[in-house]
């Protein structure tokens, strides 16, 4: 919001599209935030490590924070369901 504010007050100069959507290379969509997620989503996902030992890494307190936090697609969470139903890896939890 405060970015849209900082706009509509010239403090701030967004390139937008004809449509209004907002222009910008994929690049400075990227934080520092953005890349511990993606590193502790993509951890979760090589199943080398048990929740414990990620929330260790990632800071988190239960593992309800900690699931909440990771971002997983629908696809990836029927891949994982289809993996366990089918046997063709152990539950990691």
């Amino acid at each position: 919001m405060k970015q849209k504010e900082r706009e509509k007050f010239g403090e701030l100069a967004i390139e937008r599209n004809e449509k209004g959507d907002v222009m910008m290379p994929r690049y400075d969509c990227v934080t520092t935030h953005t890349s511990r997620r993606s590193g502790i989503t993509n951890m979760y996902l090589s199943h080398k490590f048990t929740i414990v030992q990620m929330m260790h890494v990632s800071g988190h307190k239960t593992p309800k924070t900690f699931m909440d936090y990771i971002k997983l697609s629908s696809d990836e969470i029927a891949d994982e369901i289809d993996a366990i139903v089918n046997g063709a890896k152990e539950e990691v939890f």
